[in-house]
């Protein structure tokens, strides 16, 4: 049973680089919140989950970033709506003994990225497997938007399974592809700080100024991708408005919940 003040986090590994212990100082602030705490949680292990729960017995509610956002779903009690047709989680509320996982990505992907759409942004290409690609599929599909995923293993059992389709590998990107796909989201951790200078291998030079190339990473703010995109001319946008946006709708469910 929870005691004393709640205590809010995000769980990840690694956290260092997390901006969401500012973001949410300010939305506490604002929301006039100041007895609750935010911190970060660094768990390598998703099965040490439980050990930290006991530890903090006031923790009342949780961001949930990579590598969890998938390992962490057999521990959870219940799934909202959302998260269960994800398969990926961002945001958990304790309730009684148990957790209940949230998917708010869709919901901050979808507000950042539509006013930057136009008609040319017809087909994707998301680069990644992980939780945050299955949020992005969901809300391309929605927007009525033909997504083909990109991975390493390229046509893997991962990418076949998420999203019923087929993903190509790197290999596979030519600049036949890339003409017919023009927004481009990238859903990986690879070029996060502090290893900014990392990118995955994907062929900027086809890019144009037709282009829309989205990295979801908002730390650094301009990743080595979003670099190399714009020196193609196209157009490039990071994380931080989703971020943002997904961050105050964690905030209005923990709300609702009852913190």
């Amino acid at each position: 049973m929870n005691t004393g003040a709640p205590l809010l986090g995000v769980l990840g590994h690694p956290i260092g680089h997390s901006q969401s212990p500012t973001l949410f100082a300010d939305i506490l602030k604002r929301a006039g919140r100041t007895e609750i705490s935010y911190r970060a949680f660094d768990l390598p292990d998703i099965q040490h989950f439980p050990d930290l729960v006991a530890q903090h017995p006031n923790l009342a509610g949780l961001n949930v970033t990579v590598p969890h956002k998938r390992s962490i779903l057999p521990i959870l009690s219940d799934l909202s709506e959302a998260a269960q047709a994800l398969g990926a989680v961002n945001t958990l509320v304790r309730q009684g003994d148990g957790w209940v996982g949230h998917n708010t990505d869709v919901w901050g992907f979808q507000r950042s990225i539509q006013p930057f759409l136009a008609n040319r942004h017809e087909r994707a290409l998301v680069l990644g497997t992980g939780g945050s690609a299955a949020a992005v599929h969901h809300v391309l599909a929605s927007l009525g938007i033909d997504a083909l995923g990109v991975s390493r293993q390229g046509n893997s059992t991962a990418g076949t399974v998420a999203y019923g389709r087929p993903a190509l590998g790197y290999d596979e990107l030519n600049a036949f592809v890339l003409k017919h796909h023009l927004l481009v989201v990238h859903c990986t951790p690879v070029g996060m700080h502090p290893q900014d200078h990392e990118m995955v291998p994907f062929p900027t030079s086809f890019l144009t100024p037709d282009h829309l190339v989205v990295d979801l990473i908002y730390n650094p703010a301009e990743t080595r991708l979003l670099k190399e995109a714009k020196r193609q001319g196209a157009h490039a946008l990071n994380g931080a408005d989703m971020l943002r946006l997904q961050a105050e709708k964690a905030w209005e469910i923990w709300s609702q919940s009852g913190i």
